[in-house]
């Protein structure tokens, strides 16, 4: 599959895969921001980095990096859940040269009019900025905006099931021996569809890390966690962290 047609079928993920106005109009908003003669902004609920993520990855490739500038996170270097963020604009900037640095309008740094200038100015960044209003932008050929999963109720098992794909991918785990039950999809339908696609895409992940390791601590390691958190996180959504007890020993 070339690298078009998996951007255009994310954009199936996120927007509906019938949608093919809205795909056809985030791809030309892709092109411009890619072409550096636009920001890419991308509206919605629930977290946006992942989608952001999730684009810049399929339009630029996972080599090129990608960095968010958050000034509440703190310094923070990539790691499966999430991607490097940087406090500080300049050192920001830098990290992303030849790939795209990523905003939280909501959370924009202090010094965010030097960051819009240095921009500007550049043809090696590609900016994103989010937000989940719409009103305060007016450019074109406009803002990428991520419909609720409430309306896309029809679709949901075949999101859960991409995210499952995707995270098996990334961890490397063996999709045969250790694949999914469809009590873990029931479960993800259930628990992690009833927000937003970032909290399909992280559950997802965990699930597959704690399916496809021996131990949770395993699981941890490999998701660059504490085991505490992990545990914490499954027992408040009820799920069982390993029914199997043979996969437990």
């Amino acid at each position: 599959m070339s690298r078009a047609e998996r951007l255009r079928g994310y954009l199936g993920r996120l927007l509906g895969w019938t949608s093919t106005s809205a795909i056809d109009h985030a791809l030309r908003s892709i092109d411009l921001a890619r072409k550096h003669r636009a920001q890419l902004v991308l509206c919605g609920q629930g977290d946006l980095v992942p989608l952001a993520y999730g684009l810049h990855r399929r339009a630029l490739g996972a080599e090129a990096p990608f960095v968010v500038c958050d000034p509440r996170r703190g310094n923070t270097p990539a790691s499966v859940r999430s991607p490097a963020n940087y406090v500080d604009v300049v050192a920001a900037f830098e990290a992303a040269s030849g790939g795209s640095l990523c905003v939280r309008l909501r959370r924009r740094p202090p010094d965010f009019a030097s960051l819009i200038t240095r921009l500007r100015d550049s043809e090696d960044v590609q900016y994103i900025c989010i937000d989940g209003d719409l009103s305060q932008w007016l450019v074109r050929p406009g803002p990428i905006e991520v419909p609720p999963l409430s309306e896309r109720e029809g679709d949901i098992p075949r999101i859960v099931d991409e995210y499952v794909h995707d995270a098996t991918v990334e961890l490397a785990s063996a999709p045969r021996s250790l694949a999914l039950t469809q009590d873990d999809r029931k479960w993800l339908v259930e628990h992690a569809a009833t927000t937003s696609l970032s909290e399909i895409e992280k559950s997802a992940l965990r699930l597959v890390a704690l399916r496809s390791s021996m131990h949770l601590s395993h699981a941890a390691a490999r998701l660059g966690m504490a085991p505490v958190s992990l545990s914490r996180w499954a027992a408040r959504r009820n799920l069982p962290t390993f029914p199997d007890a043979a996969r437990a020993a």
